[in-house]
């Protein structure tokens, strides 16, 4: 295995374990800045000089997904560090829905895996 699949490997483990535990928070943060960067981008997107080619939808979703990224990384470490929030987080990853989330988080890191290769995953 080499050093990029190494840190690769390192990347997924790290967000698919902070994923895991953290659900609420990130999901929280996620949507607020996806919601809060989405309408920033719709109202960029539709103002302005009209003799330009708008593309209304791929730059709200652009401007969604970009949001969704700065909320979850916000919201890691903003929210992570309360204790209340970390009482409702164990509390959530003993429900039906938490234990869902949790295993479909694993898919998909375990996929990741596999996909970069270079050991047994």
């Amino acid at each position: 295995m080499n050093k990029i699949q190494k840190v690769a490997h390192w990347v997924v483990s790290s967000i698919a374990d902070d994923l895991r535990s953290n659900t609420i928070s990130n999901i929280v943060g996620m949507a607020t800045g996806g919601i809060g960067n989405g309408v920033r981008a719709y109202k960029a997107a539709t103002t302005g000089f009209t003799m330009l080619e708008r593309k209304v939808a791929s730059e709200t979703a652009k401007g969604a997904a970009k949001g969704a990224v700065a909320g979850y990384f916000a919201g890691s470490y903003v929210i992570g560090s309360m204790n209340k929030v970390a009482a409702v987080e164990k509390w959530f990853d003993s429900t039906k829905v938490g234990k869902a989330i949790d295993n479909g988080i694993t898919k998909v890191e375990n996929k990741l895996h596999k996909l970069i290769g270079g050991g047994r995953y």
